[in-house]
């Protein structure tokens, strides 16, 4: 293989793997934090709804409204997990699979899990133990649905891959341009060398950069063609000098036989 597609093959693999490596590190940083924004969401609403219900207070309907725009759904339960007072239409989380408002009563603290409390996509609940001094409420749970965060992810990821490849197909002839300018210069030497005869040692490469390591190999070269140039002209001149004395013996040799 040329290495000029050598060259392309090893610096569009390079590419590609940083983009791969730095598009994974990306889209997982990406979805920590959207992940971390829902927990933080549910479990600050639920500590501040159990402060209202700790201190007696009800939970005002406007602050209910906020909360339901935000997705954000709370639920009030007794000690039975019957529920009290809840935002919105929504499932009955006691027939979900984990019953975190439980967990949080038999343990007397805060607990936070994802549960499947609808067929669309996971939840995270945080579930806060409160104990009013008058009401039935035992527990404040607050949680927000996955599935916003999914589909924003879903869409990042669609268009990472479709940006990701489209910059891999520009990184390959990227890669060859800069592959067939770094090797230019050697092309130009193929050609003068070619050029180059026993008969003519006058020519000399050219030298492009010879800062770089493809000058410092033509001038190189370059002080070799010289010192053959040298000694081809020292071996001229002792064959000429071998010529006119083999001619003059020659010439003595047959001057007496004439005579």
């Amino acid at each position: 293989m040329p290495i000029r597609w050598r060259l392309t093959l090893f610096n569009t693999l390079a590419i590609g793997t940083i983009m791969l490596v730095s598009g994974l590190a990306i889209f997982f940083l990406l979805r920590a934090a959207l992940l971390s924004s829902v927990e933080k969401t549910a479990r600050d609403s639920a500590l501040a709804a159990a402060k209202n219900v700790d201190s007696g207070e009800p939970l005002h309907l406007d602050e209910m409204r906020r909360l339901s725009l935000q997705g954000v759904f709370v639920v009030v339960r007794d000690g039975e997990g019957t529920i009290l007072t809840r935002t919105g239409d929504l499932p009955d989380q006691a027939e979900g699979r984990d019953r975190v408002w439980q967990r949080a009563l038999q343990s007397e603290r805060p607990i936070g899990s994802t549960v499947h409390i609808t067929e669309d996509a996971p939840a995270y609940v945080y579930a806060v133990p409160v104990e009013p001094q008058h009401g039935k409420a035992r527990v404040v749970e607050a949680g927000q649905s996955y599935a916003v965060t999914e589909r924003a992810l879903e869409t990042f990821a669609t268009v990472l891959v479709g940006g990701g490849l489209s910059a891999f197909l520009l990184s390959i002839g990227g890669a060859y341009l800069l592959a067939r300018a770094a090797l230019s210069p050697v092309g130009a030497v193929v050609a003068s060398a070619r050029k180059i005869t026993e008969s003519d040692l006058s020519e000399r490469l050219p030298v492009t950069n010879p800062k770089d390591e493809i000058g410092d190999l033509t001038a190189t070269m370059n002080a070799l063609l010289s010192r053959l140039e040298e000694a081809f002209g020292r071996r001229e001149e002792v064959l000429g000098k071998e010529r006119r004395f083999v001619a003059d013996a020659s010439h003595e040799l047959r001057t007496p036989l004439t005579n």
